[in-house]
C-alpha cells in the first residue's frame, strides 16, 4: 500500500442520511467511532478467549484485551485443531446476537431505505502472531458472496486493536471499478487475491472496542500483519436489502463446518435468533453467477 490515510469518522452523518448515503456511494466505505457498546464488544471477546483457552492456545498471562499465545504454538489454519476451535466459536450465541445489534441494523436501514437482512453466515477471524503468510490479501467480497452488489460487510475488532495488531485497510472508491477479474490463488483468508494499482488510496487506522468499519462488497480490502504477541480477534458480518437476491451459501454456517442444528443444540428451544432468516420471503440463488465464479 503506497497511499494510506486514516479512516474518516462518519458518525455525525447518522443524523444526515442524504450525506451518509452520498459518502457510501462515492467512497464505498464508512467508519464509525464508538458505534457499538464497548462492554458488549469486550464481553464477546472474552467469550471467544474462553474458547481459545479451552483449546489450549493461550498462556496463563493475558490482559483485559487480547490474550497471549503459548510459546512454540504451531497453529495452522485449516488444521484439525483450527476446525475444532472454530466449530465452538460458531456455536456462540453472543456472536450471532452481536451481528444483529440495533445500531448496525439502524445504519443499514438508512443506507438501504428499507428492511435489512443480516446474512446468517457470521464470521470470526482469529489472527495469530507471526502469521504473515496467512494475512488476508487484497480481494473483493463479491467474489465469494455474489447475490447482489448492494451487500455490505461490517468489520468489527474485538477489544482495542491498534494497527500493529492488524486492522483492515479499504481501497477508497475501488467499488466503482466493478468486479475484478484478474484473480489468482494466494495465501490468506479466501485463498485468492488480485493486482492493485499503485494509485489506490487506502484507508486504515487504529481501532477501539465498539468501532465499526463497513464497506461495499466490491470495495477492495486487505488485512495488515499482526506484529504483536497477542491474538487479534475480529468479526465480519454482512448485510443487504431483504428484497435483493442472496446466494444460498450466505445462509449457511461459515465454512460449512457444522450444521445449524449443531450450532443451536445448546440454545434455548424458543430462541428467536434460530433460523431468523426464514421469516423473510427471500430471493435465494442456488448457483454462483458466471461473472464472479472462483474455480
Amino acid at each position: 500500500m503506497k497511499r494510506v490515510s486514516d479512516y474518516e469518522d462518519s458518525k455525525i452523518l447518522l443524523n444526515r442520511p442524504a450525506e451518509l448515503k452520498d459518502k457510501a456511494k462515492n467512497e464505498g466505505y464508512l467508519f464509525f467511532k464508538g458505534l457499538l457498546d464497548k462492554k458488549t464488544n469486550i464481553s464477546l471477546m472474552r467469550d471467544i478467549i474462553d474458547v481459545c483457552s479451552r483449546h489450549d492456545f493461550l498462556d496463563n498471562d493475558f490482559d483485559q484485551n487480547n490474550s497471549k499465545v503459548k510459546a512454540g504454538l504451531n497453529f495452522e489454519p485449516g488444521s484439525k485443531e483450527d476446525k475444532d476451535y472454530y466449530k465452538d466459536v460458531l456455536k456462540l450465541r453472543s456472536m450471532h446476537s452481536y451481528a444483529q445489534s440495533k445500531e448496525i441494523l439502524n445504519l443499514f436501514e438508512l443506507l438501504f431505505e428499507g428492511k435489512v437482512l443480516n446474512h446468517s453466515q457470521n464470521i470470526v477471524r482469529t489472527v495469530f502472531p507471526d502469521s504473515k503468510k496467512f494475512t488476508t490479501p487484497p480481494h473483493q467480497d463479491y467474489w465469494y458472496i455474489g447475490g447482489n452488489k448492494n451487500t455490505w460487510t461490517t468489520w468489527i475488532p474485538l477489544g482495542d486493536t491498534p494497527k500493529k495488531m492488524g486492522t483492515l485497510a479499504v481501497g477508497k472508491s475501488t467499488h466503482m471499478n466493478g468486479i475484478i477479474q484478474n484473480r489468482y490463488r494466494s495465501d490468506g483468508a479466501g485463498n485468492y487475491s488480485c493486482d492493485v494499482d499503485d494509485d489506490v488510496e487506502w484507508v486504515n487506522g487504529d481501532m477501539e472496542a465498539g468501532d465499526v468499519l463497513v464497506f461495499n462488497c466490491l470495495s477492495l480490502h486487505q488485512a495488515t500483519d499482526n506484529q504483536t504477541n497477542k491474538i487479534r480477534l475480529s468479526c465480519d458480518f454482512r448485510y443487504q436489502p431483504v428484497t435483493e437476491p442472496i446466494y444460498i451459501r450466505s445462509l449457511t454456517p461459515h465454512l460449512q463446518l457444522i450444521s445449524w442444528d449443531e450450532v443451536y443444540e445448546e440454545w434455548d428451544d424458543n430462541d428467536d435468533l434460530k433460523y431468523y432468516w426464514e421469516k423473510f420471503d427471500l430471493k435465494i440463488i442456488n448457483e454462483i453467477e458466471e461473472d464472479r465464479r472462483i474455480n
